[in-house]
Formats: C-alpha cells, sequence, structure tokens
C-alpha cells in the first residue's frame, strides 16, 4: 500500500495544493508533501478528516476499495449509457466522474469509461469543443493509468489505443514509441484449447470458443480491407476487386452495417463516376433502418447475445455514418441532389437534417 501516491492522485484530482489540503487539516504544506514522498504518514486520527478533504472514504484512500465484477462494472456503463441518452452527455460525464472516484484501481471500468468518453463525443447536439477536449484528455489519463498498472488483460488494448490517439494527433514519434512497447502477439492456443475441450465431451465450449475467434478475425479482416481500399493507392481494377473481396466478407460476417454499399460509393467517387457512386450510395441508405442486425447465426449462434457493440445509440450511430458522408467531397456533392436528399432525409431522420 502506498498512501502517498494516493493522496497526491486524489489531491491533484481535486485541484488542490500542499498547503490548501494542509490548511485544511492544520498542517503545513511540508508535511503533506512528507506524506506524499513516504517520508512519513498521515496521524491515524486525521485519517478521516483527510478522506474528507479529498472527496473519498477511508477505505479508498487505504486502497480498501471492493473491486468490482465483471457484472457491476456493466451494470454502471449501463446506467451511463441511459443517462447519457436521456439526459445529455455532460450528466452523464458527472456520473461517470464519481463511480471513477469511488473505484479509483478498477482497471475494467477504467477501460470502459474510455469507450464512454468517446461516445460522449459523438453527440451532434451537446458538447463543446471544450467539452470534446476535456474527454480526449480525460482518455488519455486513464489509458495512461492502465498502462501503468501493468494489469495484462488491459495493457495491449490500452497501450494501442494510446498509440491510435497520438496517430490521431500527430504525434508519430510517440506513436511509434507506445507501437514498439506493445508485446508480441502470442501464439493463438484456440486450437489446442478446442481439442482439449472435445476431448473432455465438452463440445458446446469448443463451439463457443470457435465461433469468438471467428468473429474476431473476421472484423479484423475486414478493417484492414476497408484501410486497404481507402490508404493503398492501387490500380483502379484491384481496388474495385479488393472491394468486392469486402463486400463477400460482409456477407459472411452479416452485422447489418451495409458499409460495403458506402465504401463502394466512395472509390467510385474518388474513380470520377458519379452514376455508380450515386447508385451505391443510394443502395447504402435504401438498406434496412436499424444500423444493426444479428450476426449470421449459422457461425456465431452461440455467441449472438455476448458480440459486445459499442454503447452508442442508433440515432448517434447514424450521426457517426452521415459525418462520413458529408466529409467525403464526392458523396457530399451527391447529397445535394434532390432526389438524395430526401432519401437522406428519411435514412437519418428530418430533425438532424434542419
Amino acid at each position: 500500500m502506498n498512501i502517498g501516491n494516493k493522496i497526491a492522485e486524489l489531491r491533484k484530482a481535486k485541484g488542490m495544493t500542499q498547503e490548501q489540503l494542509g490548511r485544511q487539516l492544520g498542517v503545513s504544506a511540508a508535511a503533506v508533501s512528507k506524506w506524499e514522498t513516504a517520508a512519513s504518514y498521515p496521524d491515524i486520527m486525521l485519517l478521516c478528516p483527510l478522506a474528507r478533504a479529498l472527496g473519498t472514504s477511508t477505505d479508498t484512500l487505504l486502497e480498501y476499495e471492493e473491486n468490482l465484477s465483471r457484472e457491476k462494472v456493466a451494470e454502471y456503463v449501463g446506467r451511463i449509457v441511459k443517462m447519457k441518452q436521456e439526459l445529455g452527455p455532460k450528466a452523464a460525464e458527472q456520473e461517470l466522474e464519481q463511480i471513477l472516484c469511488r473505484y479509483p484501481n478498477c482497471t475494467e471500468l477504467q477501460f470502459h469509461a474510455v469507450a464512454l468518453f468517446t461516445t460522449f463525443g459523438l453527440s451532434n447536439e451537446q458538447g463543446t469543443e471544450e467539452d470534446r477536449r476535456r474527454w480526449e484528455q480525460r482518455k488519455k489519463e486513464l489509458l495512461t493509468k492502465i498502462c501503468e498498472s501493468k494489469d495484462t488483460n488491459y495493457l495491449r488494448p490500452a497501450t494501442a489505443a494510446m498509440a491510435a490517439m497520438e496517430l490521431q494527433d500527430g504525434r508519430l514519434d510517440e506513436a511509434e514509441r507506445l507501437l514498439r512497447e506493445l508485446p508480441d502477439i502470442p501464439e493463438d492456443t484456440t486450437a489446442l484449447w478446442v481439442q482439449l475441450y472435445l476431448k473432455r465431451g465438452k463440445t458446446e465450449d469448443a463451439l463457443e470458443l470457435l465461433q469468438k475467434r471467428l468473429w474476431t478475425l473476421l472484423c479484423q479482416a475486414r478493417a484492414y480491407l476497408t484501410m486497404m481500399i481507402e490508404k493503398i493507392p492501387f490500380e483502379w481494377s484491384e481496388t474495385l476487386e479488393i472491394c468486392d473481396c469486402y463486400r463477400k466478407l460482409d456477407g459472411v460476417i452479416h452485422d447489418g452495417t451495409g458499409t460495403s454499399d458506402l465504401i463502394l460509393a466512395a472509390v467510385y467517387g474518388r474513380g470520377g463516376k458519379e452514376q455508380e457512386a450515386e447508385d451505391c450510395l443510394k443502395a447504402y441508405l435504401e438498406s434496412p433502418a436499424s444500423p444493426w442486425t444479428d450476426p449470421n447465426p449459422l457461425l456465431f449462434s452461440r455467441i449472438l447475445t455476448r458480440i459486445n457493440r459499442d454503447p452508442v445509440s442508433e440515432k448517434e450511430q447514424k450521426e457517426t455514418m452521415l459525418r462520413c458522408i458529408m466529409a467525403d467531397e464526392n458523396l457530399a456533392k451527391l447529397c445535394e441532389k434532390k432526389e438524395m436528399e430526401e432519401l437522406l432525409q428519411r435514412w437519418i431522420g428530418k430533425q438532424m437534417i434542419s
């Protein structure tokens, strides 16, 4: 237990100086400094006043707080998602910060909080640029804390997420450093586990594991195909062939995103083929209203209820896709046509176009 680190962390989170904290407790700033550097410890009679001053409990101060179960984390995440949808991102942010303060060492909660802060920035209706910058900063702080915890369950994805943020901000050297810190991908033991389950007569467990791994690999393959289409300058015929591969893979996964038509529309737009681009964009906008449908039940029957979706409402998902469309110069130009504008209004909802 390092109570000094905890005192410093909570004090800084409240925006207090050592002198301000000491004044509340009737001690000097030097005494607070000694606590934080582990040169000495606060008197036991000061623990309760110290906890109150830092806005926490003595259990948290002494790092005796309850470690949340996975089910409890999911419950809290669901609460925040619902609050965001009903009251807006700022109310949800306040509740989330209180939960994070209550359980400062729950790495799983911190990891989900990063995703929640991301969703706060997806709303077109609420949140200023200052809010978005604050949410991005909180994501970095949480990811840094996860990396420092060395939790093997979250170290790799947290480091990768940090690298992605650095890339987005143009800090290429820092992104490369983080990527090089990532541990090598361990050998996939799926086949060994499947054999073990089968030898023990646990066929259902074997099938569930295979479906989980297949889902992960197919989604990764689709993401890599998207990057090849959008980022690598292939010959025109090769690009179209890769788009066809993407469409076929999308059909195997069958999650109803319909992104193959949107991607092809963008490709045709860049190639100057306006009619083909319009046809593909129209096919995308005429796809089923719900952004998500179940994955292929033949391939993923055991995990249909367990496949994680980002905690974003249907309206926000469509907002995100609308921004993608309008960010593409060629597609945005197509949307100026009366027929396409009407179709877009029906797809996204008139209240979002006004």
